[in-house]
């Protein structure tokens, strides 16, 4: 790992970063924390260790006087740890990726980060603790920062090269790799090169649309996406021992869950594969008795691999999507300056 120059790059920005945010995230001054710098702090050229926080960066600056008050609470540590998050859970985007990695940086020795990537580590090394029913999100990141900081201790390293480590064996970066490598097959296959291009780029950019306009989605009427106590998107990326769903969401009335995979450039045999075991995964380990359980595809298009396949699998569905793009002639320059 250490031979892996942007691990380096990570590893060495750490005095920098804690250097650079640690005095603003301190008890005293978090409380009149300047919005311009919370928010430049989301944004991995500044934080350098954790990308997608920025995705949240209008909804957590949305109330600064809120998001400041919270953040007092969760520095404060004259406190309960887990007593003290909860109001940090309040402010809408603030979920536990921002939450624990501000926190971490305010106290780098005592607080590891919790994230889809730690989570799935964990799950992976089967040192994911059981939480009790109804545990609070407090709760359950004092259990998570309890295995965290024993680890670290037990190997030697820092919470910050720990949590590098996570990125660096568990994070999906390596499997986008391998998606890219197939790109030129599969521009050949397609024939129309650009369009094939550009159409791949678009599905890997999918996953975080679907999850930040959720509300926009004809989905939105009748599903929501699975939410627990301060985490209000646990259902983006939900890690499982089997791998991380897509999407979670369950129904808004009934008694059904909904397990969304996204084709990408996968073979239809591998995404109904892929749905139908984390189907099973639901069914076994988090719906209740009677709830059902059912599964979606999302691709650009069918094929009919795909619907023979699910031709005989009534609880998956297929919805295809589209995505339009056009110039237009702007305004003139008489009609801009009309009222």
């Amino acid at each position: 790992m250490l031979d892996d120059v942007e691990i380096r790059e990570i590893l060495d920005s750490q005095e920098t970063v804690v250097a650079r945010y640690g005095p603003a995230f301190a008890p005293g001054r978090i409380e009149k924390i300047e919005e311009k710098v919370l928010s430049s702090f989301l944004y991995i050229e500044n934080n350098c260790h954790w990308s997608g926080l920025h995705r949240q960066v209008n909804r957590v600056c949305a109330d600064m006087r809120l998001t400041r008050q919270a953040l007092g609470d969760l520095v404060d540590e004259t406190q309960p740890l887990a007593e003290r998050m909860q109001s940090a859970t309040n402010v809408k985007g603030m979920g536990k990726g921002i939450i624990t990695a501000i926190l971490h940086v305010a106290y780098p020795k005592k607080y590891g980060v919790w994230n889809n990537t730690s989570d799935a580590a964990l799950v992976e090394l089967e040192l994911y603790p059981e939480f009790p029913r109804g545990a609070s999100f407090g709760e359950r990141y004092e259990a998570i920062n309890n295995v965290l900081t024993a680890l670290a201790a037990k190997i030697d390293v820092d919470l910050w090269t720990l949590d590098t480590i996570w990125w660096y064996l568990w994070s999906e970066e390596e499997d986008e790799k391998d998606e890219l490598q197939t790109l030129p097959e599969a521009i050949k296959a397609g024939g129309d090169g650009q369009v094939r291009s550009s159409r791949f780029s678009l599905e890997r950019h999918l996953h975080d649309y679907m999850s930040d306009n959720w509300e926009t989605l004809d989905l939105a009427q009748d599903w929501e996406i699975y939410a627990l106590d301060g985490e209000p998107e646990a259902g983006y990326e939900f890690v499982t021992p089997i791998g991380r769903i897509d999407l979670l969401a369950r129904h808004k009335r009934e008694p059904r869950w909904l397990v969304i995979e996204l084709k990408r450039d996968k073979s239809s045999d591998a995404v109904v594969g892929q749905v139908l075991r984390y189907m099973g995964w639901v069914q076994r380990h988090m719906s209740e008795p009677g709830e059902a359980v059912e599964g979606l595809v999302v691709a650009t298009e069918g094929d009919p691999q795909l619907h023979y396949a699910l031709d005989v699998v009534p609880s998956v569905s297929f919805k295809s999507y589209e995505v339009e793009f056009r110039l237009k002639d702007g305004p003139s320059f008489e009609e801009y300056q009309k009222p």
